[in-house]
């Protein structure tokens, strides 16, 4: 078994891939320079910029909101931008969308590298993917669902995803 300090390595080494490859010229084409909505993404986003304070103080509120699942959560942010009007709303659905293709992007590449792992290796993605996917829990119980699931795996499988994600 694996002990949760291993999975939170595992995590963080997850989301510095994702970021990575976020960021790389390469895998999309342009330079977060020729990309106003991805350059936003690294920095203040372009529609908190265009809010007001107490708009910006409510975003931060809802996106920091433990309590909310990740599906209230994107719902309730959506709503918020759309009581915020224009700009902050047209600049928030561009953001959502520039975010939801570079996630399109990072699926399709992780599954080509899972693709040529072992079968144990795929069937222990394909589980922590659907955790991952599921969005009627809140982003804590993703995690410990998540850390669950990596703690049940044979060390050598779980090494083997996460050498391989690398």
């Amino acid at each position: 078994m694996l002990r949760f300090s291993h999975v939170s390595q595992f995590l963080l080494l997850f989301s510095i891939v994702n970021a990575q490859s976020v960021t790389s010229d390469i895998e999309l084409g342009f330079s977060t320079s020729e990309s106003p909505i991805l350059e936003s993404m690294v920095d203040t986003p372009a529609f908190l910029k265009a809010a007001t304070d107490s708009q910006r103080k409510e975003y931060v509120e809802l996106e920091g909101n433990p309590n909310l699942t990740m599906d209230m959560k994107e719902k309730a942010l959506f709503n918020w931008a759309l009581r915020c009007g224009n700009p902050v709303n047209d600049l928030f659905t561009m953001y959502m969308s520039e975010k939801q293709t570079m996630q399109f992007q990072e699926d399709a590449r992780m599954s080509v590298i899972v693709a040529h792992l072992s079968p144990e290796a795929q069937e222990a993605d394909k589980n922590v993917r659907a955790i991952t996917r599921n969005m009627n829990q809140t982003r804590k119980e993703m995690d410990t669902n998540v850390a669950k699931q990596l703690n049940k795996l044979p060390k050598k499988v779980y090494y083997e995803l996460t050498f391989a994600t690398q």
